[in-house]
Protein backbone atom coordinates (compact mmCIF):
# COMPACT_ATOMS: atom_id res chain seq x y z
CA UNK A 1 0.00 0.00 0.00
CA UNK A 2 1.29 3.15 -0.86
CA UNK A 3 2.07 5.94 1.97
CA UNK A 4 1.99 9.02 -0.47
CA UNK A 5 -1.25 10.62 -0.40
CA UNK A 6 -0.25 12.17 -4.67
CA UNK A 7 -1.73 10.48 -7.24
CA UNK A 8 1.51 9.93 -8.93
CA UNK A 9 5.27 9.62 -8.03
CA UNK A 10 7.82 10.98 -10.29
CA UNK A 11 11.28 10.80 -9.56
CA UNK A 12 14.84 12.12 -11.44
CA UNK A 13 18.04 10.31 -11.35
CA UNK A 14 20.14 12.99 -11.83
CA UNK A 15 23.70 11.31 -12.05
CA UNK A 16 27.15 12.56 -12.80
CA UNK A 17 27.37 10.80 -16.67
CA UNK A 18 23.73 9.95 -17.04
CA UNK A 19 20.36 11.03 -16.03
CA UNK A 20 16.64 10.38 -16.71
CA UNK A 21 13.31 10.08 -14.98
CA UNK A 22 10.26 7.20 -13.80
CA UNK A 23 7.24 7.29 -12.49
CA UNK A 24 4.33 5.52 -11.44
CA UNK A 25 0.35 5.86 -10.44
CA UNK A 26 -0.25 5.18 -6.86
CA UNK A 27 -3.15 3.03 -8.36
CA UNK A 28 -0.78 0.78 -10.28
CA UNK A 29 1.80 0.23 -7.53
CA UNK A 30 -0.51 -1.08 -5.01
CA UNK A 31 -1.21 -3.86 -7.89
CA UNK A 32 2.19 -4.30 -8.85
CA UNK A 33 5.32 -1.62 -7.16
CA UNK A 34 7.61 -2.84 -10.21
CA UNK A 35 5.10 -1.37 -12.51
CA UNK A 36 7.30 2.03 -13.46
CA UNK A 37 7.35 3.73 -16.45
CA UNK A 38 10.55 5.64 -17.60
CA UNK A 39 11.42 7.59 -20.92
CA UNK A 40 13.86 6.54 -23.87
CA UNK A 41 15.89 8.99 -25.33
CA UNK A 42 17.37 8.82 -28.47
CA UNK A 43 20.74 10.14 -29.73
CA UNK A 44 20.14 11.34 -33.19
CA UNK A 45 23.89 11.22 -34.25
CA UNK A 46 24.55 7.46 -33.62
CA UNK A 47 20.78 6.17 -33.27
CA UNK A 48 21.44 5.36 -29.92
CA UNK A 49 18.53 4.51 -27.73
CA UNK A 50 18.69 4.32 -24.00
CA UNK A 51 16.96 5.11 -20.87
CA UNK A 52 19.05 7.80 -19.58
CA UNK A 53 20.76 10.35 -21.16
CA UNK A 54 23.72 12.39 -20.85
CA UNK A 55 23.70 14.64 -17.94
CA UNK A 56 25.16 17.45 -20.02
CA UNK A 57 23.61 21.33 -20.63
CA UNK A 58 23.66 23.56 -23.50
CA UNK A 59 23.11 27.71 -23.43
CA UNK A 60 23.27 29.96 -25.48
CA UNK A 61 25.40 33.10 -26.27
CA UNK A 62 22.57 35.09 -23.85
CA UNK A 63 22.84 32.60 -20.88
CA UNK A 64 19.22 30.91 -21.83
CA UNK A 65 18.97 27.35 -22.24
CA UNK A 66 19.02 25.20 -25.45
CA UNK A 67 19.56 22.06 -25.20
CA UNK A 68 19.82 18.87 -22.51
CA UNK A 69 21.15 15.08 -22.90
CA UNK A 70 22.64 13.87 -26.39
CA UNK A 71 20.30 16.88 -28.33
CA UNK A 72 23.11 19.09 -26.37
CA UNK A 73 25.72 17.05 -27.14
CA UNK A 74 24.61 17.26 -30.70
CA UNK A 75 24.48 20.81 -30.91
CA UNK A 76 27.40 21.67 -29.47
CA UNK A 77 29.43 19.02 -31.67
CA UNK A 78 27.66 20.54 -34.93
CA UNK A 79 28.67 24.17 -33.74
CA UNK A 80 32.04 23.20 -32.78
CA UNK A 81 32.50 21.59 -36.55
CA UNK A 82 31.47 25.10 -37.77
CA UNK A 83 33.96 26.99 -35.00
CA UNK A 84 30.69 28.48 -33.94
CA UNK A 85 30.74 26.60 -30.39
CA UNK A 86 33.03 29.94 -28.55
CA UNK A 87 30.35 32.22 -27.12
CA UNK A 88 28.32 29.27 -26.16
CA UNK A 89 28.13 27.89 -22.55
CA UNK A 90 28.09 23.66 -22.56
CA UNK A 91 28.36 22.19 -19.14
CA UNK A 92 28.90 18.30 -18.89
CA UNK A 93 29.72 15.83 -15.89
CA UNK A 94 29.23 18.80 -13.56
CA UNK A 95 27.65 16.69 -10.77
CA UNK A 96 30.99 16.21 -8.99
CA UNK A 97 31.75 19.52 -7.85
CA UNK A 98 29.38 18.99 -5.34
CA UNK A 99 31.04 15.89 -3.96
CA UNK A 100 33.02 16.57 -0.69
CA UNK A 101 32.38 19.88 -0.84
CA UNK A 102 31.70 20.69 3.13
CA UNK A 103 32.11 24.25 2.26
CA UNK A 104 29.40 24.73 0.03
CA UNK A 105 28.42 28.61 -0.95
CA UNK A 106 24.58 28.95 -2.70
CA UNK A 107 26.58 31.32 -4.86
CA UNK A 108 29.37 28.75 -6.43
CA UNK A 109 30.54 28.89 -9.82
CA UNK A 110 30.38 25.67 -12.50
CA UNK A 111 32.85 25.90 -15.17
CA UNK A 112 32.02 25.38 -18.43
CA UNK A 113 33.40 22.52 -20.61
CA UNK A 114 36.29 24.57 -22.20
CA UNK A 115 37.33 25.78 -18.76
CA UNK A 116 36.77 29.27 -19.94
CA UNK A 117 33.30 30.58 -18.87
CA UNK A 118 31.34 30.01 -15.40
CA UNK A 119 28.04 30.45 -14.35
CA UNK A 120 26.13 29.72 -11.07
CA UNK A 121 26.24 26.57 -10.33
CA UNK A 122 22.54 27.13 -9.02
CA UNK A 123 21.45 28.19 -11.98
CA UNK A 124 22.90 25.55 -13.98
CA UNK A 125 21.55 22.63 -11.80
CA UNK A 126 18.00 23.94 -11.48
CA UNK A 127 17.92 24.36 -15.48
CA UNK A 128 19.15 20.75 -15.86
CA UNK A 129 16.77 19.48 -13.54
CA UNK A 130 13.46 21.85 -14.85
CA UNK A 131 14.30 20.50 -18.03
CA UNK A 132 14.00 16.46 -17.07
CA UNK A 133 10.85 17.96 -14.81
CA UNK A 134 9.62 18.84 -17.50
CA UNK A 135 9.99 16.65 -20.35
CA UNK A 136 8.27 13.95 -17.43
CA UNK A 137 5.15 16.31 -17.41
CA UNK A 138 5.31 16.45 -21.22
CA UNK A 139 5.15 12.94 -21.25
CA UNK A 140 2.47 12.47 -18.69
CA UNK A 141 0.17 14.92 -20.27
CA UNK A 142 0.06 12.51 -23.24
CA UNK A 143 -1.60 9.71 -21.32
CA UNK A 144 -3.01 11.49 -18.64
CA UNK A 145 -4.23 14.58 -16.72
CA UNK A 146 -2.22 15.41 -13.73
CA UNK A 147 -1.87 18.66 -11.99
CA UNK A 148 1.19 20.21 -10.53
CA UNK A 149 0.07 19.48 -6.68
CA UNK A 150 -0.92 15.86 -7.46
CA UNK A 151 2.92 14.44 -7.72
CA UNK A 152 5.25 13.76 -5.13
CA UNK A 153 8.69 13.92 -6.16
CA UNK A 154 11.94 12.20 -5.49
CA UNK A 155 15.45 13.70 -6.72
CA UNK A 156 18.25 11.59 -5.71
CA UNK A 157 21.49 11.59 -4.24
CA UNK A 158 24.56 9.75 -3.22
CA UNK A 159 24.11 8.57 0.25
CA UNK A 160 27.73 9.85 0.88
CA UNK A 161 27.17 13.40 0.34
CA UNK A 162 26.82 15.97 3.10
CA UNK A 163 23.87 18.19 4.20
CA UNK A 164 25.13 21.21 2.25
CA UNK A 165 25.09 19.06 -1.43
CA UNK A 166 21.38 17.84 -0.15
CA UNK A 167 20.28 21.52 0.54
CA UNK A 168 22.26 22.61 -2.71
CA UNK A 169 20.13 19.52 -4.43
CA UNK A 170 16.67 20.75 -3.01
CA UNK A 171 16.81 24.79 -3.48
CA UNK A 172 17.97 23.55 -7.13
CA UNK A 173 14.61 21.36 -7.81
CA UNK A 174 12.63 24.64 -6.04
CA UNK A 175 13.99 26.60 -8.27
CA UNK A 176 13.24 24.46 -10.95
CA UNK A 177 9.49 24.67 -9.84
CA UNK A 178 9.02 22.05 -7.56
CA UNK A 179 7.50 23.16 -4.76
CA UNK A 180 9.47 21.95 -1.55
CA UNK A 181 6.73 19.98 0.46
CA UNK A 182 6.25 18.17 -3.12
CA UNK A 183 10.04 17.00 -3.08
CA UNK A 184 11.36 14.18 -0.89
CA UNK A 185 15.40 13.47 -1.20
CA UNK A 186 16.48 9.64 -1.87
CA UNK A 187 19.61 8.40 -1.13
CA UNK A 188 21.14 6.52 -4.33
CA UNK A 189 22.10 3.53 -2.67
CA UNK A 190 18.70 2.82 -0.28
CA UNK A 191 16.59 3.45 -3.29
CA UNK A 192 18.52 0.74 -5.15
CA UNK A 193 18.09 -1.27 -2.37
CA UNK A 194 14.11 -1.22 -2.37
CA UNK A 195 13.97 -1.60 -5.90
CA UNK A 196 16.11 -4.41 -5.25
CA UNK A 197 13.78 -6.25 -2.37
CA UNK A 198 10.64 -5.91 -5.06
CA UNK A 199 12.47 -7.52 -8.01
CA UNK A 200 13.57 -11.05 -8.46
CA UNK A 201 17.32 -10.76 -9.31
CA UNK A 202 18.93 -12.53 -12.19
CA UNK A 203 20.05 -15.85 -11.96
CA UNK A 204 18.30 -16.48 -9.03
CA UNK A 205 18.75 -18.63 -6.53
CA UNK A 206 20.15 -16.13 -4.08
CA UNK A 207 17.28 -13.67 -4.56
CA UNK A 208 16.49 -10.72 -2.83
CA UNK A 209 13.12 -11.54 -2.15
CA UNK A 210 14.29 -14.67 -0.36
CA UNK A 211 16.22 -12.76 2.17
CA UNK A 212 14.47 -13.40 5.84
CA UNK A 213 14.37 -11.01 8.66
CA UNK A 214 18.05 -10.58 10.37
CA UNK A 215 19.78 -10.98 6.90
CA UNK A 216 22.91 -8.32 6.48
CA UNK A 217 23.37 -6.88 3.07
CA UNK A 218 25.90 -4.29 1.21
CA UNK A 219 24.77 -2.62 -1.38
CA UNK A 220 27.67 -1.65 -3.97
CA UNK A 221 26.31 1.92 -5.56
CA UNK A 222 28.66 2.15 -9.10
CA UNK A 223 27.71 4.95 -10.42
CA UNK A 224 29.53 7.53 -13.09
CA UNK A 225 30.62 9.76 -10.28
CA UNK A 226 30.66 8.41 -7.06
CA UNK A 227 30.68 4.83 -5.72
CA UNK A 228 28.21 4.42 -2.79
CA UNK A 229 28.10 1.74 -0.31
CA UNK A 230 25.14 0.70 2.55
CA UNK A 231 25.09 -2.08 5.00
CA UNK A 232 21.26 -3.34 5.44
CA UNK A 233 19.36 -5.27 7.65
CA UNK A 234 15.68 -6.87 6.73
CA UNK A 235 13.83 -6.36 10.16
CA UNK A 236 11.07 -8.29 11.17
CA UNK A 237 8.56 -5.88 9.87
CA UNK A 238 10.47 -6.09 6.68
CA UNK A 239 11.43 -2.53 7.03
CA UNK A 240 15.43 -1.77 6.36
CA UNK A 241 17.79 -0.26 8.68
CA UNK A 242 21.07 0.98 8.27
CA UNK A 243 23.89 -1.17 10.15
CA UNK A 244 26.99 0.65 9.02
CA UNK A 245 27.06 4.94 8.05
CA UNK A 246 27.40 5.40 4.39
CA UNK A 247 30.79 5.32 2.63
CA UNK A 248 32.33 5.28 -0.74
CA UNK A 249 34.14 7.71 -2.68
CA UNK A 250 35.00 9.35 -6.25
CA UNK A 251 35.93 5.80 -7.75
CA UNK A 252 32.92 5.64 -10.03
CA UNK A 253 33.04 5.14 -14.15
CA UNK A 254 34.63 8.33 -15.00
CA UNK A 255 37.88 7.32 -13.21
CA UNK A 256 38.42 4.96 -16.13
CA UNK A 257 37.96 7.88 -18.43
CA UNK A 258 40.42 9.73 -16.50
CA UNK A 259 42.58 6.58 -16.68
CA UNK A 260 42.44 6.43 -20.76
CA UNK A 261 43.15 10.53 -21.00
CA UNK A 262 46.04 9.92 -19.43
CA UNK A 263 47.35 7.37 -20.96
CA UNK A 264 46.56 9.96 -24.24
CA UNK A 265 48.63 12.26 -22.17
CA UNK A 266 51.48 9.98 -21.53
CA UNK A 267 52.03 9.57 -25.39
CA UNK A 268 51.86 12.63 -26.82
CA UNK A 269 51.46 15.33 -23.55
CA UNK A 270 48.99 17.42 -21.90
CA UNK A 271 49.61 20.71 -23.59
CA UNK A 272 48.57 19.15 -26.84
CA UNK A 273 45.95 17.54 -25.66
CA UNK A 274 44.80 20.43 -24.09
CA UNK A 275 45.85 22.23 -27.70
CA UNK A 276 43.76 19.42 -29.51
CA UNK A 277 40.61 19.74 -26.92
CA UNK A 278 40.34 23.39 -27.75
CA UNK A 279 40.44 23.55 -31.25
CA UNK A 280 38.88 20.05 -31.88
CA UNK A 281 36.02 20.39 -29.03
CA UNK A 282 33.33 18.20 -31.41
CA UNK A 283 36.02 15.56 -31.57
CA UNK A 284 36.80 15.36 -28.34
CA UNK A 285 32.76 14.81 -27.80
CA UNK A 286 32.71 11.85 -29.95
CA UNK A 287 35.82 10.03 -28.90
CA UNK A 288 34.80 10.05 -24.86
CA UNK A 289 31.51 9.11 -26.42
CA UNK A 290 33.21 5.67 -28.41
CA UNK A 291 35.13 5.32 -25.46
CA UNK A 292 31.85 4.70 -22.77
CA UNK A 293 30.64 2.01 -25.37
CA UNK A 294 33.92 0.16 -25.68
CA UNK A 295 34.50 0.82 -21.14
CA UNK A 296 31.20 -0.91 -21.31
CA UNK A 297 31.91 -3.78 -23.66
CA UNK A 298 35.35 -5.09 -22.15
CA UNK A 299 35.52 -8.25 -20.23
CA UNK A 300 38.69 -8.51 -18.90
CA UNK A 301 39.86 -10.58 -21.74
CA UNK A 302 43.60 -10.45 -21.72
CA UNK A 303 44.54 -11.76 -24.94
CA UNK A 304 42.05 -9.75 -26.89
CA UNK A 305 42.57 -6.25 -28.47
CA UNK A 306 40.34 -3.30 -28.20
CA UNK A 307 39.91 -1.18 -31.26
CA UNK A 308 39.39 2.29 -30.24
CA UNK A 309 38.15 4.46 -32.55
CA UNK A 310 40.13 7.95 -31.91
CA UNK A 311 39.94 11.37 -34.08
CA UNK A 312 42.49 11.71 -36.88
CA UNK A 313 42.50 15.78 -35.30
CA UNK A 314 44.13 14.22 -32.89
CA UNK A 315 47.03 12.70 -34.68
CA UNK A 316 47.29 15.85 -36.78
CA UNK A 317 47.32 18.12 -33.44
CA UNK A 318 50.79 16.20 -32.21
CA UNK A 319 52.77 15.52 -35.40
CA UNK A 320 52.11 19.45 -36.66
CA UNK A 321 53.40 21.05 -32.96
CA UNK A 322 55.92 18.59 -32.96
CA UNK A 323 56.93 17.83 -36.59
CA UNK A 324 57.57 13.99 -35.65
CA UNK A 325 54.66 10.82 -35.80
CA UNK A 326 52.85 9.51 -33.47
CA UNK A 327 54.92 5.97 -34.24
CA UNK A 328 58.18 7.50 -33.45
CA UNK A 329 56.10 9.10 -30.06
CA UNK A 330 55.01 5.66 -28.89
CA UNK A 331 58.50 4.33 -29.22
CA UNK A 332 59.70 6.14 -26.37
CA UNK A 333 57.03 5.18 -23.85
CA UNK A 334 55.73 1.89 -22.20
CA UNK A 335 53.43 1.26 -24.23
CA UNK A 336 55.02 0.52 -27.19
CA UNK A 337 54.43 -2.99 -27.57
CA UNK A 338 50.41 -3.12 -26.02
CA UNK A 339 49.30 -0.33 -28.70
CA UNK A 340 49.24 0.45 -31.98
CA UNK A 341 48.14 3.70 -33.30
CA UNK A 342 47.22 4.20 -37.33
CA UNK A 343 45.11 7.01 -38.61
CA UNK A 344 41.83 7.19 -36.67
CA UNK A 345 42.40 3.30 -34.79
CA UNK A 346 43.82 2.87 -31.14
CA UNK A 347 44.53 -0.79 -30.84
CA UNK A 348 44.94 -1.54 -27.26
CA UNK A 349 46.29 -4.88 -25.68
CA UNK A 350 43.65 -6.08 -23.20
CA UNK A 351 45.68 -6.34 -20.62
CA UNK A 352 46.61 -2.75 -21.24
CA UNK A 353 42.87 -1.96 -21.34
CA UNK A 354 42.75 -3.87 -18.14
CA UNK A 355 44.47 -1.53 -16.29
CA UNK A 356 42.70 1.38 -16.97
CA UNK A 357 39.81 -0.12 -14.32
CA UNK A 358 42.66 -0.38 -11.57
CA UNK A 359 42.23 2.97 -9.78
CA UNK A 360 38.18 2.74 -9.46
CA UNK A 361 38.58 -1.09 -9.03
CA UNK A 362 41.24 -1.05 -6.20
CA UNK A 363 39.69 1.75 -3.86
CA UNK A 364 36.93 -0.41 -4.21
CA UNK A 365 37.63 -3.78 -3.16
CA UNK A 366 40.04 -2.47 -0.44
CA UNK A 367 37.27 -0.15 0.86
CA UNK A 368 34.59 -3.10 0.77
CA UNK A 369 37.10 -5.16 2.18
CA UNK A 370 37.31 -3.24 5.05
CA UNK A 371 33.92 -2.59 5.11
CA UNK A 372 34.03 -6.42 6.53
CA UNK A 373 35.97 -6.54 9.52
CA UNK A 374 33.84 -3.46 11.19
CA UNK A 375 31.33 -5.13 13.79
CA UNK A 376 28.02 -4.34 12.49
CA UNK A 377 28.94 -5.60 9.01
CA UNK A 378 30.91 -9.13 10.12
CA UNK A 379 28.16 -11.48 9.17
CA UNK A 380 27.43 -10.15 5.39
CA UNK A 381 26.93 -12.63 3.32
CA UNK A 382 25.42 -10.83 0.18
CA UNK A 383 26.63 -8.03 -1.90
CA UNK A 384 23.92 -6.26 -4.50
CA UNK A 385 25.99 -4.86 -7.02
CA UNK A 386 23.65 -1.47 -8.98
CA UNK A 387 24.36 1.50 -10.67
CA UNK A 388 25.57 2.23 -14.39
CA UNK A 389 28.90 1.36 -13.46
CA UNK A 390 28.08 -2.13 -11.99
CA UNK A 391 27.06 -3.14 -15.75
CA UNK A 392 30.78 -3.34 -16.28
CA UNK A 393 32.14 -6.67 -17.26
CA UNK A 394 35.07 -6.00 -16.03
CA UNK A 395 33.94 -4.56 -12.13
CA UNK A 396 31.67 -7.74 -11.54
CA UNK A 397 34.49 -9.94 -12.42
CA UNK A 398 37.03 -8.61 -10.23
CA UNK A 399 34.51 -7.85 -7.29
CA UNK A 400 33.66 -11.76 -7.54
CA UNK A 401 37.08 -12.57 -7.30
CA UNK A 402 37.80 -10.63 -4.87
CA UNK A 403 34.94 -11.91 -2.38
CA UNK A 404 34.33 -15.89 -3.81
CA UNK A 405 32.64 -16.68 -0.66
CA UNK A 406 30.27 -14.26 -0.76
CA UNK A 407 26.84 -13.51 -2.92
CA UNK A 408 27.65 -11.42 -5.46
CA UNK A 409 23.60 -10.17 -7.13
CA UNK A 410 23.22 -8.16 -10.39
CA UNK A 411 20.08 -7.41 -10.97
CA UNK A 412 19.01 -7.40 -14.19
CA UNK A 413 18.38 -4.21 -14.50
CA UNK A 414 21.30 -2.74 -12.32
CA UNK A 415 21.46 0.56 -14.44
CA UNK A 416 17.90 1.44 -13.44
CA UNK A 417 17.73 0.51 -10.04
CA UNK A 418 18.44 3.83 -8.49
CA UNK A 419 16.12 5.75 -10.31
CA UNK A 420 13.12 3.01 -10.56
CA UNK A 421 13.68 2.06 -6.65
CA UNK A 422 13.56 6.16 -5.80
CA UNK A 423 9.92 5.95 -7.21
CA UNK A 424 9.37 2.99 -4.90
CA UNK A 425 10.61 5.19 -2.13
CA UNK A 426 8.28 8.28 -2.89
CA UNK A 427 5.61 5.75 -2.39
CA UNK A 428 6.86 4.28 0.80
CA UNK A 429 9.22 6.83 2.33
CA UNK A 430 9.60 5.00 5.62
CA UNK A 431 10.69 1.88 4.64
CA UNK A 432 14.47 2.39 5.82
CA UNK A 433 13.17 2.81 9.79
CA UNK A 434 16.82 3.38 11.12
CA UNK A 435 20.19 4.72 9.50
CA UNK A 436 23.57 5.53 11.10
CA UNK A 437 25.12 9.02 11.53
CA UNK A 438 27.82 9.51 9.21
CA UNK A 439 28.98 12.11 11.71
CA UNK A 440 29.66 13.85 15.50
CA UNK A 441 26.78 16.77 15.19
CA UNK A 442 27.01 19.66 16.89
CA UNK A 443 26.59 23.47 18.00
CA UNK A 444 28.98 26.13 19.22
CA UNK A 445 27.92 26.90 22.66
CA UNK A 446 29.32 28.69 25.45
CA UNK A 447 29.61 26.93 29.13
CA UNK A 448 31.01 27.89 32.93
CA UNK A 449 34.58 28.29 32.60
CA UNK A 450 36.22 25.63 34.92
CA UNK A 451 39.96 26.56 35.61
CA UNK A 452 42.25 23.67 34.66
CA UNK A 453 39.81 21.81 32.48
CA UNK A 454 39.43 24.50 29.59
CA UNK A 455 42.03 26.25 27.94
CA UNK A 456 42.83 29.74 28.81
CA UNK A 457 42.45 31.28 25.51
CA UNK A 458 39.00 30.43 25.17
CA UNK A 459 37.91 32.47 28.44
CA UNK A 460 35.53 35.05 28.16
CA UNK A 461 33.81 37.45 30.28
CA UNK A 462 30.27 38.90 30.20
CA UNK A 463 29.00 41.00 32.35
CA UNK A 464 30.23 39.67 35.45
CA UNK A 465 30.39 36.11 34.34
CA UNK A 466 33.13 34.24 33.28
CA UNK A 467 32.34 31.73 30.00
CA UNK A 468 34.20 29.62 27.96
CA UNK A 469 33.72 29.81 24.30
CA UNK A 470 33.71 27.72 21.41
CA UNK A 471 32.28 24.54 22.94
CA UNK A 472 31.18 21.60 21.11
CA UNK A 473 28.13 20.39 22.33
CA UNK A 474 27.25 17.35 20.77
CA UNK A 475 23.97 16.43 19.76
CA UNK A 476 24.14 13.18 17.94
CA UNK A 477 27.66 11.00 17.95
CA UNK A 478 29.16 8.94 14.96
CA UNK A 479 27.49 5.76 13.82
CA UNK A 480 24.77 6.57 16.16
CA UNK A 481 21.65 4.69 14.99
CA UNK A 482 19.21 7.57 14.13
CA UNK A 483 15.67 6.38 13.86
CA UNK A 484 12.73 7.47 11.04
CA UNK A 485 11.35 11.02 12.48
CA UNK A 486 12.42 10.53 15.99
CA UNK A 487 14.00 13.60 17.84
CA UNK A 488 17.61 12.36 18.41
CA UNK A 489 18.32 15.23 20.70
CA UNK A 490 16.21 17.54 22.57
CA UNK A 491 18.07 21.25 24.43
CA UNK A 492 16.47 23.88 25.64
CA UNK A 493 17.83 27.84 24.90
CA UNK A 494 16.91 31.32 26.10
CA UNK A 495 17.57 34.71 24.53
CA UNK A 496 19.77 36.94 26.01
CA UNK A 497 18.23 40.00 24.72
CA UNK A 498 14.75 41.15 25.87
CA UNK A 499 13.76 42.21 22.37
CA UNK A 500 15.57 39.30 20.87
CA UNK A 501 13.53 37.96 17.75
CA UNK A 502 15.61 34.54 16.87
CA UNK A 503 18.22 32.78 18.19
CA UNK A 504 21.23 31.53 15.70
CA UNK A 505 23.22 28.53 16.27
CA UNK A 506 26.33 27.63 14.78
CA UNK A 507 26.46 23.95 13.14
CA UNK A 508 29.20 21.83 13.03
CA UNK A 509 30.29 18.49 11.84
CA UNK A 510 33.42 16.02 13.15
CA UNK A 511 34.58 12.89 12.18
CA UNK A 512 35.76 12.80 15.76
CA UNK A 513 33.91 10.96 18.56
CA UNK A 514 34.41 13.32 21.43
CA UNK A 515 35.07 16.83 20.29
CA UNK A 516 36.27 19.07 22.77
CA UNK A 517 35.75 22.63 20.73
CA UNK A 518 34.18 23.55 17.19
CA UNK A 519 38.00 24.79 16.73
CA UNK A 520 39.68 21.39 17.20
CA UNK A 521 41.30 20.11 13.93
CA UNK A 522 38.54 18.13 11.83
CA UNK A 523 35.54 20.38 13.08
CA UNK A 524 34.02 21.68 10.16
CA UNK A 525 31.53 24.46 9.97
CA UNK A 526 28.54 23.43 7.73
CA UNK A 527 25.80 26.14 8.19
CA UNK A 528 23.71 27.67 11.23
CA UNK A 529 19.95 27.09 12.58
CA UNK A 530 17.73 30.14 12.93
CA UNK A 531 14.81 29.79 15.76
CA UNK A 532 12.06 32.58 15.25
CA UNK A 533 10.79 34.18 18.54
CA UNK A 534 9.13 37.10 17.01
CA UNK A 535 7.24 37.09 20.05
CA UNK A 536 9.43 39.45 22.62
CA UNK A 537 6.28 40.16 25.29
CA UNK A 538 8.18 37.62 27.74
CA UNK A 539 11.65 38.87 27.42
CA UNK A 540 14.00 36.63 28.84
CA UNK A 541 11.84 34.53 29.97
CA UNK A 542 10.95 32.58 26.80
CA UNK A 543 12.77 29.15 26.84
CA UNK A 544 12.40 27.67 23.23
CA UNK A 545 13.10 23.61 23.19
CA UNK A 546 15.03 22.32 19.58
CA UNK A 547 14.67 18.94 18.63
CA UNK A 548 16.67 18.59 15.75
CA UNK A 549 15.24 15.02 14.21
CA UNK A 550 18.48 13.17 12.31
CA UNK A 551 16.39 9.53 10.84
CA UNK A 552 15.34 10.71 7.53
CA UNK A 553 17.19 11.12 4.37
CA UNK A 554 17.98 15.07 5.67
CA UNK A 555 18.27 16.86 8.64
CA UNK A 556 15.44 18.23 10.31
CA UNK A 557 14.49 20.70 13.13
CA UNK A 558 11.97 21.81 15.59
CA UNK A 559 11.55 24.15 17.84
CA UNK A 560 8.16 25.12 20.51
CA UNK A 561 8.17 28.07 23.08
CA UNK A 562 8.57 26.19 26.32
CA UNK A 563 5.73 28.41 28.30
CA UNK A 564 2.72 27.88 25.56
CA UNK A 565 3.79 25.11 23.76
CA UNK A 566 3.64 27.04 20.66
CA UNK A 567 5.77 26.03 17.44
CA UNK A 568 7.79 28.29 15.64
CA UNK A 569 9.90 28.15 13.16
CA UNK A 570 13.04 26.65 12.69
CA UNK A 571 15.48 26.08 10.03
CA UNK A 572 18.76 24.77 8.91
CA UNK A 573 20.45 26.90 6.86
CA UNK A 574 23.92 24.95 5.32
CA UNK A 575 24.43 27.33 2.07
CA UNK A 576 25.78 30.90 2.76
CA UNK A 577 26.62 32.93 0.39
CA UNK A 578 30.50 34.31 -0.04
Amino acid sequence: MSESGKILVAAIDFGTTYSGYAFSLRSDFEKDPCKISSHNWTAASRGLVSLKTPTSILLNPQQEFESFGYEAEDRYTALANEDLHHEWFYFRRFKMMLHGSLGLKRDIMVKTFDNKKELPALKIFSMAIRYLKDNLLTTLNKSVEILADDIQWVLTVPAIWNDPAKQFMREAAQKAGIKEDNLLIALEPEAASMFCKYMPVEKGEHSFQSFQPGSKYMVLDCGGGTVDITVHQVQKDKTLIELYKASGGAWGGTQVDEAFRQLIVKIIGNPIFLKFCDENAADFVDMFREFELKKREFKGDGNKKVTIKVPVSLKETFEKETEETIQDALTQTAYSSKLTWTADKLRISGLLFATLFEIATGNIIEHVKKLLKEPEVKGTTNIIMVGGFSESHMIQAKVKEAFPNMNVIIPAEAGLSVLKGAVIFGHLPKAISARKAKYTYGLATMTKFVKGKHREDKKETIGNQVKCKDIFSVHVEKGETLELDKAQSERSYNPVEPEQKEIIFQFYITDSDDPMYVTDSGCTHIGKMVVKIPDTSGGLDRQVKVQLIFGGTELKVKAIIEKTNQEVTAKLQFLDKK
